[in-house]
């Protein structure tokens, strides 16, 4: 994929590869190939456009994320006036089995154990698990107006996208920001924060990474 010339590789290490696609007005990416599961949205500030149709299907909830098991080749072609941003993040490590919680990333299969709260007991911070894959989970999150939250989870390493009505991030320790493709990447531990605008929600999506659990401490 990424040696069609509307891709770029934007960022890779043991877990993923990041890359940020372009797509002018009325132009067609290259026949190309996919050979690794993936997830994609657009970035932050185009996540209300709907982004180009794959193999996978889209999920209802927050920015259009969707996910494709991979090993296919197409082609996308922009049929717009304004140009086609995505961003596309491979997925390095087998994923096994994909399972649905409160999106129906797997169609005509049902939701399982979904955490989403109900609507008329919500409270700031909101977050559920949209799927998940033996590898994985992709969480969506909001929060409030003016607030701030550290997203890092001490035990697994997290990749924070989508991120809208976000005002400000901070990163420490290990998390390294991924500019251009909007992305905060954090190892287990990391110390960062993300505010929220004074007028907007702020919402973002938090993948987690299964396999990168911290060792435990020796005594």
């Amino acid at each position: 994929m990424e040696q069609e010339h509307h891709h770029h590789v934007v960022f890779e290490n043991a877990y993923v590869k990041v890359v940020y696609v372009e797509i002018p007005p009325h132009e067609s990416t290259l026949y190309h190939r996919h050979d690794l599961p993936y997830l994609s949205f657009p970035p932050p500030s185009l996540a209300d456009l709907t982004p180009p149709s794959t193999n996978g299907h889209s999920l209802p909830a927050g920015p259009h994320v969707s996910y494709a098991v991979g090993g296919f080749s197409h082609t996308v072609t922009n049929t717009s006036d304004i140009t086609l941003r995505n961003i596309a993040i491979e997925l390095l490590r087998p994923q096994g089995t994909v399972r649905n919680r409160c999106a129906e990333v797997l169609r005509g299969q049902p939701l399982n154990d979904c955490d989403k709260p109900a609507a008329s007991s919500t409270t700031f911070p909101v977050h559920y698990t949209l799927f998940e894959t033996d590898g994985i989970a992709v969480e969506d999150w909001e929060i409030a107006p003016g607030s701030t939250i550290s997203p890092a989870d001490a035990r697994v390493s997290t990749l924070v996208g989508a991120m809208n009505g976000i005002s400000d991030v901070t990163g420490g320790g290990d998390s390294r920001m991924v500019p251009q493709a909007g992305l905060l990447w954090l190892l287990a531990d990391s110390k960062a924060t993300l505010k929220a605008g004074p007028d907007a929600t702020g919402h973002f999506v938090m993948i987690r990474f299964k396999d990168s659990v911290r060792p435990e401490s020796a005594p």
